[in-house]
């Protein structure tokens, strides 16, 4: 056979590959974790509950003289009864019911996570510290780019086109017309950027097709070389390589390859663009009567009406209809040196339940009206005032007047 291929197969991004290569699915990521067994600190809560016995943990030998606890399962024992499922306080075993795998999700420390984390920050004690992961973003300023590695995966999903990969391998750039939105850092698979010194909530993505043509292939290894997380490995018999089961989906080895015996097909989930939560307009509803930005009290929405008169302003103007608003981007806070400019978390009800949303918060007693905060805002909506006490405006704290003002109820938290 000339074409090798994996197709429809479970894959998960660089900070996934443990979940894919775990037999027993002791391992689930999330777009903000990682939960995994961790038997308990070495006193499994399952095999205690577990009448029958199925369920047992044993000391194994990691390396010489290095004693780890670990669990094993018997199946001719296991009588599906769920009582594992109950106890586990990490809600990683699942009863299955399948034959000769009745109960999954706890881990028998094969080191099969450790072995293929390509950034290692999976280890065992005493054996393979973990490597720590610097996710120190305070101070990096609205666009931060570490470590790229040029696989280009951010720049179709950039909404504005802000994003641009001169050259396959090489770091991306970013122009002025980013609009802060947060897509690219959702999408980057090796968390190579960064908007507003925000950690970003993934994309689910899934690989339904991953397939190699060895008859193509010239022995060349460019994939080889070009894969940051060294996931593709040579085959030197054949003077081929073989695709892993297992990857970050970034697609740069199909890009890099001279005679394209490579391709790969990625389902990608949704999007979470920022403005996506917080203050939400029905655009069928709005007239743009302006008293939404007549009463901010932090001046962040502007509308122009459909008589020509710009709010809050007050001022007549020959522009079109228009409604523009902070988006809470957090651009302005990761540039301001003071802090007086923060972002921070603000509870409000939806639907009558509270949930957690991001705010700016604004101190005026620390701002020194540098300026600073009005070129990194992407909407020119932060300016300068002659109010003492709101020496900078432009911002949104969520505080919902707006909503309660709007007349034709367009304006809604979401």
């Amino acid at each position: 056979m000339k074409e090798t291929s994996l197709k429809n197969s479970k894959f998960k991004g660089v900070f996934g590959a443990c979940e894919g290569t775990c037999p027993t699915s002791a391992i689930e990521v999330t777009p903000n974790s990682i939960i995994h067994c961790d038997t308990c600190g070495e006193e499994p809560k399952c095999a205690d509950a577990c009448p029958n016995g199925a369920l047992k943990v044993e000391e194994f030998e990691v390396v010489d003289g290095v004693m780890q606890a670990r669990l094993v399962f018997n199946s001719v024992l296991c009588d599906s009864c769920g009582k594992c499922e109950e106890v586990c306080p990490q809600e990683t075993i699942k009863v299955t019911g399948a034959k000769l795998k009745e109960v999954e999700g706890f881990c028998v420390m094969c080191q099969k996570c450790v072995d293929i984390c390509p950034v290692d920050v999976i280890g065992i004690p005493g054996v393979k510290e973990p490597a720590e992961y610097d996710l120190d973003l305070k101070g990096k300023g609205p666009v931060y780019i570490k470590d790229c590695v040029g696989c280009g995966t951010c720049v179709e999903p950039c909404p504005v086109s802000a994003i641009t990969l001169e050259e396959v391998g090489s770091p991306i750039t970013v122009n002025d017309d980013c609009i802060r939105c947060g897509l690219c850092s959702q999408t980057c698979p090796w968390n190579a950027i960064f908007i507003s010194e925000k950690k970003p909530v993934k994309r689910s993505k899934e690989i339904t097709s991953f397939t190699f043509d060895s008859a193509k292939c010239i022995g060349c290894n460019t994939c080889v070389e070009a894969c940051p997380g060294d996931f593709i490995s040579a085959n030197s018999a054949s003077l081929t390589v073989a695709i892993p089961s297992v990857c970050a989906a970034c697609g740069l080895c199909v890009k890099v390859c001279p005679v394209d015996a490579l391709d790969i097909e990625i389902e990608w989930g949704e999007g979470a663009p920022v403005d996506a939560e917080g203050i939400g307009r029905d655009v069928e509803k709005c007239d743009f009567i302006g008293a939404c930005a007549n009463k901010c009290p932090t001046e962040a929405i502007r509308v122009v009406t459909k008589t020509g008169m710009s709010c809050p302003a007050l001022v007549e103007t020959d522009s079109e209809p228009s409604f523009t608003s902070c988006i809470r981007c957090g651009a302005c806070a990761s540039v301001c040196s003071n802090d007086a400019l923060k972002v921070d978390q603000y509870e409000v009800t939806i639907d009558g339940e509270p949930v957690i949303r991001d705010r700016i918060s604004f101190n005026p007693s620390k701002c020194d009206q540098c300026g600073d905060c009005i070129e990194a805002c992407p909407y020119d909506m932060i300016h300068k005032t002659d109010n003492p006490k709101l020496p900078i405006a432009g911002f949104c704290t969520l505080c919902g007047q707006c909503i309660e003002a709007c007349p034709e109820d367009a304006l809604c938290y979401k």
